[in-house]
């Protein structure tokens, strides 16, 4: 499959470089650290989800638009746009390699929050599949909104406020979702989760049905 080779190829760039991994997982760790050491413990159960994922925003807009960034400072992206290869697979492959680098920031920063801000946590697995689900949502709108903004000279300062209205609802959702699990409420946790999964099913066939134009263009 097309996706899968722009995917491994998109990696196998990463882990040879680094370069966009290291920086994110820096910045992650500098803001946990911060994060940590500004807020007080009897505060940190309540906060600490907007918290969480307000690293996970502000690392996925620094990381996740790169992947068509790299095209640009590689002259690749000409080539990509000319190869016989639909444009629908380009989009799943930056995806894909997207959420390699969102498994990887998840598996490093969620035990290193937790442990800074000492939560107690009554379901982990549902922690993890709500910061997992929002994240993969994240993904599917960064990547599909990086391409409109990857020529222009504001493209850093463009890309955040493109991204954030867009991801708003699971930005919200997330955070309930993250708050639930910590309390163990399985009941209230399957309505973010539920709107999580249908927005980011919405948003997945939106992007394949418009990335055609606008990666064109």
């Amino acid at each position: 499959m097309k996706a899968v080779e722009i995917a491994r190829k998109d990696l196998k760039i990463e882990f040879r470089a680094k370069g966009t991994l290291n920086l994110m997982i820096l910045f992650a760790l500098m803001t946990s650290m911060m994060f940590s050491v500004s807020i007080p413990l009897s505060l940190a159960k309540k906060i600490a989800p907007s918290l969480l994922w307000l690293v996970f925003l502000f690392v996925g807009v620094l990381g996740y638009g790169r992947a068509f960034l790299r095209e640009v400072e590689l002259e690749t992206l000409e080539g990509l746009k000319i190869s016989p290869v639909a444009p629908t697979s380009v989009l799943i492959g930056k995806i894909l390699y997207n959420l390699v680098l969102m498994i990887l920031m998840e598996a490093i920063i969620l035990p290193i929050f937790i442990g800074l801000f000492n939560l107690d946590v009554a379901n982990p697995i549902l922690m993890v599949l709500s910061v997992t689900l929002g994240n993969v949502g994240f993904v599917i709108v960064v990547s599909s909104l990086s391409i409109l903004v990857v020529k222009s000279k504001m493209r850093e300062m463009l890309l955040p406020v493109l991204t954030f209205p867009v991801v708003f609802p699971i930005i919200t959702s997330t955070i309930l979702a993250i708050r639930k699990s910590m309390g163990g409420d399985l009941e209230g946790i399957l309505s973010p989760l539920a709107l999580i999964v249908g927005f980011s099913i919405i948003m997945f066939v939106v992007a394949c049905l418009t990335f055609e134009y606008a990666f064109t263009d």
